[in-house]
């Protein structure tokens, strides 16, 4: 009876601990935690000033604790269960989390020779967590069952991010990689699911998430598809920027109407080709919760803000 399980997603697919083919179907979930990310502070002190001055903060990573239960039928396979486990835990992966939306027990038959009950799982929600195994794999491998806790902590970013991205959220009329507790707006029309503007120099796009996009780290690209052409020689150039940003200036470049203007958080395209050299401020665009108002110096054709939302 299996009421709750994680998901291991890797490049060359995706698992779940309570079946898959390392540790075939020996463990289930008992407790998944994961722990709110720490903090670390840097703090000044004043010759002869009592007390310390406080400089700037900044969230390391999160913990995630499972808790397994293993069981197999003879001592000789928990042997080759921890080595499939260890197998299964290699490298780094997302998790995700899944449990039953209804985990009433049914009336059985006591006597009936197929009363295995099992319940639906469904995703909890609609995120993922970027992880590596931090702890060692160490049960009793003399017994037949037992009990395994593993630890994991966060690669990259100390966040959880969506399964979609913010396209995917205005395209499809489903929510199949969202859920309730992501607080998704299920109105398609809704200006919370609008990403993609035509024929504009300003408008106001809502990114969903509690964590600002401002990192280079994030997955997030503003494609913006150029009305007017821009001289070489032009004083102003084109440029873009949300208002919780600083505004980027592309110069001295000769740019067409037409040409695709790309902005991953790193670096700057024109048509897939780097100007970084040409964006004279190296600005990328932020985006904070909530609606962010946008503006560029021209009528552009289309801009498209296509980015993985991220939660704490």
């Amino acid at each position: 009876m299996i009421a709750h399980d994680i998901e291991i997603i890797k490049e060359n697919g995706s698992y779940r601990l309570s079946d898959n083919p390392f540790t075939f179907d020996a463990l289930r979930v008992v407790a998944f935690n994961v722990e709110g990310a720490g903090y670390e502070r840097t703090y000044d002190n004043v010759e002869g000033v009592n007390g310390r001055f406080y400089n700037s903060s900044k969230e390391e990573y999160k913990k995630v604790e499972v808790h397994l239960r293993y069981e197999v039928d003879k001592i000789a396979y928990a042997s080759h269960l921890k080595t499939g486990l260890q197998n299964l835990l290699s490298g780094h992966f997302y998790l995700r989390e899944l449990a039953t939306p209804d985990n009433t027990i049914q009336f059985e038959d006591v006597f009936a020779s197929n009363s295995i009950q099992k319940f639906e799982l469904e995703y909890v929600d609609g995120r993922q967590i970027y992880v590596g195994l931090t702890s060692q794999v160490s049960f009793d491998t003399t017994k037949t069952s037992g009990d395994i806790a593993l630890t994991f902590e966060t690669v990259d970013l100390p966040y959880f991010e969506s399964i979609g991205y913010s396209t995917d959220l205005e395209q499809s009329p489903y929510m199949e990689k969202w859920a309730v507790p992501d607080e998704m707006p299920f109105n398609e029309i809704s200006a919370r699911r609008k990403y993609t503007f035509t024929d504009v120099n300003y408008g106001d796009v809502y990114y969903n998430g509690d964590v600002p996009i401002n990192q280079f780290n994030q997955d997030s690209l503003v494609l913006i598809e150029l009305g007017e052409p821009v001289k070489k020689d032009d004083d102003n150039g084109f440029t873009f920027y949300t208002d919780k940003g600083n505004i980027a200036i592309i110069k001295g470049i000769e740019l067409k109407a037409g040409d695709v203007i790309k902005f991953d958080g790193l670096h700057t395209y024109r048509n897939d080709i780097k100007i970084d050299n040409f964006n004279e401020t190296l600005e990328q665009p932020v985006l904070v919760p909530g609606f962010n108002r946008f503006r560029c110096n021209q009528t552009v054709r289309k801009i498209v803000f296509k980015h993985k939302i991220y939660f704490r």
